[in-house]
This record gives C-alpha cells, sequence and structure tokens, in this order.
C-alpha cells in the first residue's frame, strides 16, 4: 500500500510559546515503522504548503493517516474532509490523545477508522488486513463506523515493553530538517525512552491516555536511537526523565561510553531531581542543558488542588540543584482563572526571587476526555479546541477578561529576559542567531494583551 502520514498545520489563532516549538512529527516516524514492507510518505503541513490535492495526485496513497492534540481537532477534522472530498476511494485512519479520548469528534464519514491508543501494533495489523483484503473487525483498539453509528473492536492492551515497537524512521522528515525548530535550538531531534506516568495530575490526560501504566525503552536501544541522531541538540520528550533514576543513570553512562556529544533537554519532577542530585550532576556534565519542571504552584494549598503530590520545598530544593549544575529551569506554573491581580503579583515576586532562567505560565485548562473536563463541563465559556492551548481561558474568570489578560501579559514582561541579556546570550552562543526572530516575535506575543484578545475564536 502507499500510505500518506500528514501532520496538521497550527491553527493561526494559537499564540506564544506554540509556535517556539515545531520538532520532527516523532509520532509519525514511528508509525512509519510500523509497515516497513509499504511505501510510506510523511507530509508535514506545518512547514510545507504544498497544497493537499497536488500531494495526493502526485503520490497517489491508498491510505492517509493523521493525529494530532486538542488543539488540533479542527484541522485534523477538515483535512480528512477534504481527502475524500478528492479521492473517496482513499483509506482515511486518525489517532493520538484526542482521537483515542474523545472518539465522538471523529465521527463523520470522512473517517473510515479511529486507532484508540498506542497505534504500533493496531496500524501495523489494520494496514496487513487492507492490504491483503481481509476483514478489519477482529483488529482490537479500532474504531469504525456501521450505518451512521460509531462500532468498538476489543480493547487494545498497551505495549507490554517499548523495546517491541521499531525506532522511528527519521528519514522520512530529512526533507524538513531545516526548518524544525525546538525553542532556540535549530534541527532538534527529539527521542522518547519512556512513555506514561504514575502520577495522577488534574490536568494531565497523558496517564489516562496510557492507562495510569509506565514503560520504558532499554538504555541500551536507546543508546542505538542517539546514535542514528543527526544533530547536537537531543529533546528527551519523556513525560519524566528521571522517574527510573537508576536507568537514567546507566543511560548517562552509556552516553559517556560511546562519546556521544550533544545539549540534552529533558523534562522532570522535581522530587525526581531533589531523590538523586548526583544523577542531575552526572548528565549535567554528559550535556544536560536545560530541564522543564512542572512547579505549578507557589504554595502547599495551590499543589494539593491538582493533584500534584509534591512541595514547594521540593520544587525549591530541585532549583538549587539545576543552579548549582548550570542547568537552565524551564519552569512552568499554572495560572487560575479565578485569580486577581494580587496573585499575579505573587508569582511574578516568586519567580523573581528563585532565578528561573524561562519561566512558563499555562493557564488551568480542563482537557477533553479527563475527569477533570467533566467536572468543569457547565462551566466552559468555549468549546472551540483551537483555544484549548494553555495560553486562553476556556473557564470564566474572577477578574475581567480584559484585565485577565492584561496579568497574563504582565507575567512574561515582568520575568522573562530583557534584551540586554538576549543579547548577551546571544554573543555567548546560547542562543543562535538564526532564532532571533522567532524569540522576539513570541516574547512580542506573549507580553501583549491584545495577541491573546485577537486571537480568541468566536465562542
Amino acid at each position: 500500500m502507499r500510505i500518506l502520514l500528514i501532520e496538521p498545520r497550527i491553527s493561526q489563532k494559537m499564540v506564544g510559546f506554540t509556535h517556539m516549538v515545531r520538532p520532527e512529527p516523532l509520532a509519525l516516524e514511528i508509525i512509519a515503522a510500523t509497515v516497513p514492507d509499504h511505501e510510506v510518505k510523511i507530509f508535514d503541513m506545518r512547514v510545507d504548503s504544498t497544497p493537499l490535492a497536488e500531494v495526493l495526485s502526485s503520490f497517489h496513497p491508498d491510505l492517509v493517516g493523521t493525529t494530532g492534540y486538542t488543539t488540533d481537532v479542527p484541522t485534523m477534522q477538515m483535512l480528512l474532509k477534504e481527502v475524500k472530498a478528492l479521492d473517496p476511494a482513499i483509506i482515511t485512519v486518525v489517532g493520538g490523545y484526542h482521537a483515542s479520548l474523545v472518539p465522538k469528534d471523529f465521527d463523520f464519514e470522512a473517517v473510515d477508522y479511529i486507532v484508540v491508543g498506542e497505534g504500533e501494533i493496531t496500524f501495523r495489523e489494520l494496514v496487513a488486513a487492507l492490504s491483503e483484503g481481509k476483514d478489519t473487525t477482529s483488529i482490537a483498539g479500532l474504531i469504525y463506523r456501521v450505518d451512521g453509528h460509531q462500532v468498538e473492536t476489543r480493547v487494545r492492551l498497551p505495549l507490554k515493553k517499548m523495546d517491541d515497537h521499531p525506532l522511528p524512521l527519521r528519514h522520512l522528515t530529512d526533507q524538513y530538517r531545516s526548518r524544525y525548530h525546538f525553542h532556540f535550538w535549530d534541527n532538534p531531534y527529539v527521542v522518547e525512552t519512556t512513555r506514561g506516568c504514575p502520577y495522577r495530575c488534574t490536568f494531565c490526560a497523558v496517564w489516562k491516555f496510557h492507562n495510569k501504566r509506565c514503560r520504558e525503552r532499554s538504555p541500551e536501544l536507546v543508546i542505538e536511537d542517539l546514535k542514528n541522531v543527526a544533530s547536537k541538540i537531543v529533546c528527551f520528550v519523556d513525560d519524566n526523565f528521571l522517574q527510573n533514576l537508576p536507568r537514567a543513570e546507566r543511560l548517562c553512562e552509556l552516553v559517556e561510553q560511546a562519546g556521544l556529544q550533544a545539549r540534552y533537554w529533558i523534562q522532570a519532577r522535581a522530587d525526581s531531581i531533589v531523590r538523586r542530585p548526583d544523577v542531575v550532576e552526572r548528565w549535567a556534565k554528559a550535556g544536560l542543558h536545560a530541564a522543564l519542571i512542572g512547579f505549578e504552584k507557589i504554595d502547599e494549598k495551590g499543589l494539593q488542588s491538582v493533584h500534584k503530590n509534591s512541595s514547594t520545598k521540593i520544587n525549591e530544593e530541585a532549583m538549587e540543584i539545576l543552579n548549582a549544575n548550570g542547568v537552565d529551569m524551564w519552569g512552568s506554573f499554572i495560572v487560575d482563572p479565578e485569580w486577581t491581580s494580587a496573585d499575579f503579583d505573587a508569582l511574578i515576586g516568586y519567580v523573581k526571587a528563585k532565578r528561573i532562567a524561562f519561566p512558563l505560565f499555562t493557564i488551568l485548562t480542563p482537557l477533553p476526555g479527563t475527569a477533570f473536563f467533566q467536572e468543569k463541563l457547565n462551566e466552559l465559556v468555549t468549546s472551540n479546541y483551537e483555544v484549548f492551548d494553555f495560553l486562553h481561558t476556556v473557564l470564566p474568570t474572577k477578574l475581567p477578561i480584559d484585565e485577565f489578560y492584561a496579568n497574563m501579559a504582565r507575567l512574561y514582561a515582568s520575568t522573562t529576559m530583557g534584551w540586554a541579556e538576549l543579547k548577551q546570550r546571544i554573543k555567548s552562543g546560547y542562543i543562535p542567531l538564526s532564532a532571533l526572530e522567532r524569540v522576539r516575535g513570541v516574547l512580542k506575543d506573549v507580553t501583549d494583551p491584545e495577541a491573546y484578545l485577537s486571537s480568541v475564536v468566536a465562542r
């Protein structure tokens, strides 16, 4: 079969840091690797302006697949409808977090199959059955339509071991490499070494999607993946890279033995950092450059409200450890819609006092498919998925909406680096000159109240 996998374009309604993160479409590269006996093409609409009709007419796919998050849903829906309008014979498949958790959003004629949960085995079996003209209804992990209604097959159990699925086919996006970036860095490679999270934060859909399970790829196989990375920038996209600290230490040992030279970026929990500062120190010497930490709140009451299962004391110890090892903190904090100006003042003072290099502020957002969403369903002020981007509020605010967004802009304006510091970082080589316009554009967005207000679509 000829298979076209499509990464949907980013909504123009989204602001700020959404445009700072545009890495390779790792999920599609992994899915492509599951069907090695078929001809696969990846079309990345975020960076490729070729009309869809032109791509379809030149490649002639038998099957088109796409995936995305909640903010991508409207674009994905239009994409699937356009494919069917151009060629009704093409089989359409959709998967990913949102499609798995809220399949009703893809309950229309242009969708032939929804892959629920992890797609490696399900997609492979689906393609095999379709190519051989066999029945697909016995394949686990699918939703399809019969007489205008969705029908689910039996549940697909998650992969027991990550080593059981193939490494991503990164060469399928080589033509786009020069147009990918991750925050400041150009030509990044993203690497997945674990899946899932054992914690139950109310704002997060990760543990829901992965059925409360965590799995790991062996350090030895991760090293094989890293050896294929043709870049000095590696972003580990695990939700908590340091969840299994002995494993993280072993992986660092193998990185050292292999002589791999790169700048590494991770996501981690503060409590994992505090448990083993020596592991952080070792990784820092091996090239750990930055860490995104979800500090979330600045007091115990706030942390308890989102079920973070941590404390401000642990957060602050983690800050000290990262600073001591020269690892830049990308510290993430959650803004509540019911905040007053005084709450914004308190967060600004805290971030300044703690020397957080790159603060990120996200608005508490109930994600579709989670229990939190159901709890807040009757309070939502919009059903437009494009603004579920954590930089718009989808819940009522205590402050008038223009004042609320003015305070969001003030958060960033008061805590992000100034022009002088930005120039110094470019001069030192920390921020490449090529990223200057991108950084300036993002900072202009997040520090301008009108950028938030003007991008809010009709509610």
